[in-house]
């Protein structure tokens, strides 16, 4: 019998659960598709029916657990709020995304496969690079309308956004930093959110 559209979509999200925990516990290079598979309770042969090898799982799950999905999802009249209203709000978003247990999993098995496995090397910068020209896009558009001052490279100054949000999620997740852990969510949203405005905004 076919499966149905539903069914397709529940196992693909199972299987990309089963890999975060598989990862988490074995990290990326000791992991195998039989292991996902038993942690799924699926036959090894059904994860290439949705993904053509380790590194194109690994790749979903950066795309569909990080905030690059909640950039590409955004409606659009939401592209269309002023920064001082836009930008705290989707700071907050992320870090409740990569703050979460299931993303910060993903964080701690990423950031020492990266040092030692070539092969995922330009799997989590392709992820950073789409989210970074997404959101280079909202502040092109509202240079174009005045709304925040021109820049010459928006593409840096969006990374230079993102940079502020990792360098707090690394302190306050991995590092476990007391400093960084004694704020808020909200805290920590509308200061970057707030600091990075300064620059930006038109005189």
């Amino acid at each position: 019998m076919a499966r149905t559209p539903k069914v397709v979509e529940d196992r693909r999200e199972q299987l990309l659960d089963a890999a975060i925990r598989v990862f988490a516990r074995k990290g990326f290079s000791r992991a195998t598709n039989k292991d996902i598979a038993h942690e799924a309770d699926v036959t090894p042969g059904l994860i290439y029916h949705y993904f053509e090898s380790k590194e194109a799982l690994l790749q979903a799950v950066l795309e569909e657990r990080s905030p690059l999905s909640l950039l590409r999802s955004l409606p659009a009249q939401v592209m269309e709020l002023p920064p001082a209203q836009f930008l705290p709000s989707l700071v907050l978003r992320v870090l409740k995304i990569v703050e979460g247990e299931q993303f910060v999993q993903i964080i701690r098995v990423i950031l020492p496969e990266l040092m030692h496995n070539p092969s995922i090397l330009p799997v989590a910068p392709s992820v950073l690079q789409r989210a970074v020209n997404m959101l280079a896009a909202y502040l092109d558009q509202q240079m174009e309308q005045g709304k925040l001052r021109r820049v010459e490279d928006s593409r840096l100054a969006a990374q230079t956004l993102m940079g502020s949000v990792i360098g707090f999620v690394l302190r306050r997740q991995i590092f476990l930093d007391s400093q960084a852990l004694a704020y808020s969510q909200e805290q920590v949203a509308n200061t970057i959110a707030d600091i990075f405005l300064q620059g930006l905004l038109p005189d």
